[in-house]
């Protein structure tokens, strides 16, 4: 008896030697090398930043004193403190925005310089062309236009972030009892002007506001969440995040590092680590190949196998001769459960097929009697009128037509027959009830010897002349069958019409809608049509019925069928068995 491989010893197997080791091995390697390499960013971030900040801090420093100075020695400033002729105050005032210009042009920081004096209602400014357009200097002075307003409880008293329009500013309002000189420092142009590039493109510097809000329009900005006051680096998104807050400026200036920027601290631990692991990784193609061999192709053979079962073939069984224990027991219950299968499936089908049989009889049974029961009707009323030789003629032309409906039993007639019997049923209606009836037929060549359901269409002439003859005026009956290419093989299209007075709204919904296999008295011969076409094709076919200005159209659409086959799902049906 040859020997068998458990699948629970292997993977036992699989852990002990290789998949524990090699997970610590790499945990740790893995865990080392993050911190270094943090460390190594934290520090790179951190170096830039001070730089960067440090150049931010002394340029701010430098304005503050420099306009700080203006105030407290410069005549021409000292002036405007007062209210002064319209002369005095353009004279001072050219004079003071001549000082500014000049600083701005040392201070390329600087977008705008704007004074403010009350005494004189005056806000003018000087304005760096080259930062701010032509719009911008209408939203500053506005912004500068509103101070004035509140000028007693005016901000801005140290240098702080705010929006203005849909662009950020370092700003701060030097203050001097009834005047003052607001700065404006572009917050993405501060970045551009001081900072240098950076070593990579993924690497960004942006500004945030005491919240973590960023305030530069930067997109790294949009994609990370900061975290205020947190003063160790961190992870955020794809980002490296390292942050520091000026109080000079009252802001946090950020840089977000999207890759590492070195593995040169990778020491000979990590190293090491990284050896052992390749050796643990040369021995796992061994120990797949076995597993292949073993595991995975009786796997992939049992995927196959099943797939071949999906499409119908229920022979197709499990190979038994298996090196695992639990593949060999699996094949083995699966073969013995396919075979209970397969002969519970043919009971179940022989039992469908007497049921749909016994149904189909029942409906055939259950339109005849409402045929004869119409024929013996107008018989009684020429019996009533003493018209024997009318009376003999219709018996010769009743039993031809009781004839087509006895013969052989058959379920499938061909077109051409259902189609003589639909024209030998509208002379026999004419010749009994004397009724102007004419028929008019269209059917696409070819179609003659197609198998169609026996009384399928005469149902639906007959259901005209019974129910859509208008008194004054002749029934005029249309029949029309046409061939529907498909790619499953083709549909018979029949369309019936009549020109009679159509049919209620409760009819079109009831004819329209789910086929009902319930008992009713009336109408029965629409109702068993539909319940017929729904035994024999199921699903793949289709019935509609319209009312038409005037009269009622039926139409019935279903698979196109030659001489010797069955419905389309009875030979599925048969082929899956056959095949299984």
């Amino acid at each position: 008896m040859k020997k068998l491989f458990s699948i629970r010893k292997m993977k036992k197997m699989m852990l002990l030697l290789f998949l524990i080791p090699m997970f610590l091995l790499q945990a740790i390697q893995s865990s080392h090398f993050l911190r270094v390499l943090n460390e190594e960013m934290a520090q790179n971030g951190r170096e830039i930043l001070s730089l960067h900040q440090n150049a931010l801090d002394d340029d701010i420093s430098r304005i503050a004193n420099s306009i700080s100075s203006y105030w407290a020695l410069d005549y021409s400033h000292s002036k405007l403190l007062y209210h002064q002729s319209d002369f005095n105050a353009y004279q001072y005032s050219y004079n003071v925005l001549k000082e500014y210009r000049s600083l701005m042009s040392l201070e390329p920081s600087i977008g705008a310089l704007l004074l403010i004096s009350q005494a004189n209602h005056m806000v003018l400014g000087a304005y760096n062309d080259s930062m701010i357009s032509y719009g911008e200097k209408d939203v500053l002075q506005d912004f500068a236009q509103n101070l004035t307003l509140c000028w007693d409880y005016a901000g801005l008293q140290s240098w702080e972030p705010v929006q203005i329009g849909q662009r950020f500013y370092l700003a701060r309002l030097f203050r001097n009892q009834t005047a003052g000189t607001l700065c404006f420092i572009p917050l993405d142009q501060t970045l551009q002007t001081n900072l240098s590039p950076h070593d990579s493109s993924e690497n960004f510097l942006f500004f945030a506001d005491g919240e973590g809000v960023p305030l530069t329009l930067d997109p790294v900005g949009k994609e990370v969440t900061l975290q205020p006051h947190q003063k160790k680096a961190y992870f955020s998104g794809n980002y490296f995040i390292v942050q520091s807050y000026s109080p000079t400026s009252n802001m946090y200036l950020v840089f977000a590092e999207s890759s590492p920027v070195s593995l040169r601290k990778i020491n000979v631990l990590s190293i090491s680590i990284l050896g052992a692991s390749v050796l643990v990784l040369l021995l796992l193609p061994l120990f797949f190949l076995l597993l292949k061999r073993w595991y995975l192709h009786p796997m992939e053979q049992m995927e196959t196998a099943l797939q071949k079962i999906r499409q119908g073939q229920m022979d197709v069984r499990f190979q038994e001769d298996q090196k695992v224990e639990e593949l060999q027991h699996l094949s083995t219950s699966f073969n013995q459960m396919m075979d209970r299968v397969k002969q519970m499936k043919i009971a179940a089908y022989e039992k469908e097929l007497q049921y749909r049989y016994a149904q189909l009889q029942y409906l055939q049974l259950q339109i005849r009697p409402h045929f004869f029961l119409n024929i013996l009707k107008s018989l009684y009323g020429m019996a009533q009128g003493r018209n024997y030789e009318k009376i003999q003629t219709a018996i010769l032309m009743i039993s031809d037509h009781v004839r087509y409906i006895f013969h052989d039993n058959q379920d499938m007639v061909p077109l051409q027959t259902e189609l003589h019997h639909v024209e030998n049923y509208i002379q026999m209606q004419h010749y009994i009830t004397s009724q102007s009836i004419e028929l008019h037929m269209e059917i696409e060549p070819g179609l003659e010897g197609v198998q169609v359901p026996a009384l399928c269409l005469q149902t639906f002439v007959e259901n005209s002349c019974k129910y859509a003859i208008v008194p004054g005026r002749g029934l005029e009956i249309f029949l029309e069958v046409r061939h529907l290419p498909s790619e499953e093989g083709g549909r018979l299209d029949a369309v019936i019409q009549d020109n009679g007075p159509g049919l209620s709204q409760e009819l079109l919904r009831e004819f329209n809608g789910q086929v009902s296999f319930q008992y009713r008295e009336d109408r029965i011969g629409v109702s068993n049509i539909r319940q017929r076409f729904q035994l024999l094709y199921g699903g793949d076919c289709g019935f509609a019925c319209r009312n038409l200005e005037p009269g009622t159209e039926f139409e019935l659409i279903f698979p196109l069928q030659r001489k010797g086959f069955t419905t389309t799902k009875e030979a599925e049906e048969h082929e899956n068995f056959s095949g299984g």
